[in-house]
């Protein structure tokens, strides 16, 4: 009988061990998908149609990104691939590739969700990319998220040949509302480095009651339209978060405003008002630092207003300490780190859990 080195059999039975079967891709059209605020829209954009000529230019183009957007789906396959189709020419200095054109997959253990692998972008638009091997084979259930700065034209899902995905049997986000948030390019996710790092995704999680990412880089601009928009989502409740967009001048007049159509059109639904971040260089630069403060006083002028005539459903997050003051949350002093998302999210998710308890 031949013998092998110790060492060659332990490498031979990984492998075996760790082989996986043939891959079969399904298409996604029958399993759910969160995060898009209108029924019946084109899957893998965040507006629907109807609405190109009533947006600004900038808007709409951006409205075409899939942040936000997450596959949910259950399967026992031992390994995830995707295939996908994305733009070609969104880059930016301070995202990485990942949170552009990248794939992230979550799943549940217990109650609570955890990081699965990342679909990474190699190549300019046709995406494929093994995602995780060697799970146990159990029946989960899985998040997928989209693309956040990128066109996603479509999307197959690989599992072992023998395997099944289907749409998940006991969902944990059923018979919840959806929280609306509409911001800048913060909500919209820059710069994390994965599309479920974007506060929005982590609240999801967090609350497991399914969100809307109406983040717009560069226009959250608290346009009217977007009011009424957003009032088109019966939501648990709005959060409004346009305080990096706007100019004084634009806090000053436009606040109220769009506050006020906003609960003309929901008059009961919870509002959530969040002060703009403050960004570590305003330590250190004093205009920063008044510029800031004076959008604030702003904000909260506008609270005060709704507070003083009655209405109960208006809320208000200053933005002392939500991303620490250690000047580590951001990447370039104004867009996020994960650590960044990752604080916001917390701060946020301690409010909304008292509003939504209180409704």
């Amino acid at each position: 009988m031949k013998r092998y080195p110790i060492l060659l059999v332990i490498l031979l039975l990984s492998f075996f061990t760790q082989a996986q079967g043939p891959i079969q891709f399904h298409s996604i059209d029958d399993l759910t998908i969160l995060g898009r605020s209108f029924p019946n829209q084109t899957i893998y954009r965040r507006l629907p149609d109807s609405l190109e000529s009533m947006m600004s230019l900038p808007v709409w183009k951006l409205s075409t990104n899939s942040a936000g957007i997450a596959i949910y789906f259950e399967s026992n396959s031992k390994q995830i691939s995707a295939k996908w189709k994305t733009g070609t020419t969104t880059s930016f200095p301070h995202v990485a590739a990942t949170l552009v054109k990248g794939l992230d997959l979550y799943a549940l253990d217990g109650n609570q969700w955890y990081y699965v692998g990342i679909g990474k972008p190699s190549n300019p638009i046709y995406q494929n990319a093994s995602i995780v091997k060697g799970l146990d084979g159990r029946l989960r259930q899985y998040l997928m998220y989209l693309p956040d700065y990128e066109t996603t034209d479509s999307l197959l899902i690989g599992i072992d040949s023998t395997a099944i995905i289907q749409n998940v049997s006991n969902s944990v986000f059923a018979k919840k509302k959806p929280i609306v948030f509409y911001g800048t390019s913060i909500v919209q996710g820059a710069s994390a480095m994965r599309s479920g790092m974007a506060y929005p995704a982590i609240i999801e999680r967090k609350l497991q009651t399914e969100t809307i990412n109406l983040g717009f880089s560069g226009n959250g601009l608290l346009d009217s339209m977007l009011a009424v928009v957003m009032s088109h989502v019966d939501a648990a409740c709005y959060v409004i978060d346009c305080g990096p967009n706007l100019s004084v001048q634009q806090a000053a007049e436009r606040t109220l405003p769009f506050l006020r159509q906003l609960r003309k059109l929901r008059p009961h639904t919870p509002i959530l008002l969040v002060e703009q971040i403050e960004y570590p260089t305003a330590r250190f630069v004093a205009t920063v630092d008044e510029k800031i403060k004076a959008i604030n006083e702003n904000f909260l002028k506008a609270f005060d207003t709704f507070k003083n005539e009655g209405d109960k459903n208006i809320y208000y997050l200053p933005s002392k300490g939500i991303i620490g003051d250690d000047g580590e949350a951001t990447v370039d002093g104004v867009h996020l780190t994960d650590l960044g998302f990752y604080r916001i999210a917390e701060a946020l998710t301690k409010k909304l859990q008292i509003i939504l308890v209180q409704h």
